[in-house]
């Protein structure tokens, strides 16, 4: 009876349209944007950004946060293809809005990455950062039920579960990102063995490529110039779009695309290390000269604007 009740409440279109009718207008539209926050590729520019041009000594941290992430993406894919929950049908949900409802993608992937986010980093207070993180969660988790592609009970058990498992993560202390790396394979191999179709390909070529990469530049020290990393993504842009133009040759076959995310991945954590060895190419010495960097780190003094005395 308890169970009943408990998923009359979770699981009811009804509540969705009530929460989104006793919202302002203008507190929907708002929300109908906060959610991109919860993108996949969003969190993963982010991601990308902060372990790219944060300092050498966090490196570590930054990517074990990368680390979460994915493996927040093989949990929510792999409950996703096992559950195969259809979302709700409300009027004003996105029409053929694609995928599955349980659990929120969004919800579980916010909840890692700004949890574990909140937790490694340096800057603020820790009950600040908390505070913060809390705060975009909890707005991306509400605009996924106001926008009408989730059930409440798909973000309670989304977030629950990402933050769970920042909590079991992080709860050894220094943990190495590699160990993670490989976990989240290993994650994405059970949700398939149990039936999940979803996004299988991808979480476990980006966890192969992880892990393989942190392995061989994990313990190595780099110390490239911000200017460096800008103008190896800068080279590397057309191969981006080639690859971008052309997904059905990775979609062809499993082993292709299984390969993409692998390779795209590993390029993502060896950036730093192979941009150190153009530190000395007369176009980064120009660059860098220009732009706001102290090394590899963006100078917030710098990039203030100049006043007359």
């Amino acid at each position: 009876m308890v169970g009943s009740s408990v998923e009359g409440v979770l699981f009811d279109e009804s509540i969705n349209e009530a929460i989104r009718t006793s919202l302002p207008g203008a507190v929907v539209s708002a929300l109908e944007v906060i959610t991109h926050l919860g993108d996949g590729v969003t969190l993963i520019v982010f991601a990308t950004l902060l372990y790219w041009f944060g300092a050498e000594e966090r490196r570590r941290s930054r990517a074990l946060v990368i680390a979460i992430g994915i493996g927040a993406l093989a949990i929510s894919a792999g409950l996703k293809g096992i559950f195969l929950r259809p979302r709700p049908e409300l009027a004003f949900a996105p029409a053929g809005y694609p995928g599955y409802s349980f659990p929120s993608a969004h919800a579980l992937g916010a909840a890692a990455f700004y949890g574990a986010l909140a937790a490694v980093a340096d800057t603020g207070t820790r009950r600040t950062r908390y505070v913060v993180a809390g705060a975009v969660i909890a707005l991306v988790a509400l605009s996924r039920v106001v926008m009408g592609v989730h059930y409440v009970g798909d973000v309670v058990v989304g977030v629950a579960l990402g933050l769970l498992f920042v909590a079991a993560i992080l709860r050894f202390g220094r943990v190495d990102p590699g160990f993670v790396f490989a976990l989240a394979g290993l994650i994405a191999i059970l949700g398939f063995a149990l039936g999940s179709r979803e996004f299988t390909t991808m979480t476990v070529g980006a966890s192969l490529g992880a892990t393989v990469a942190w392995l061989g530049i994990g313990d190595r020290p780099a110390d490239p110039r911000g200017a460096s990393i800008l103008l190896l993504g800068w080279l590397c842009l057309p191969v981006l779009i080639a690859l971008r133009a052309a997904p059905a040759f990775w979609t062809a076959h499993w082993s292709l695309e299984l390969l993409g995310f692998a390779v795209a991945t590993a390029a993502v954590l060896v950036v730093p290390v192979a941009a150190e060895r153009m530190n000395g190419w007369p176009p980064v010495e120009w660059l860098q000269t220009r732009l706001p960097f102290t090394g590899r780190v963006v100078d917030r003094e710098r990039l203030k604007p100049p006043f007359d005395d």
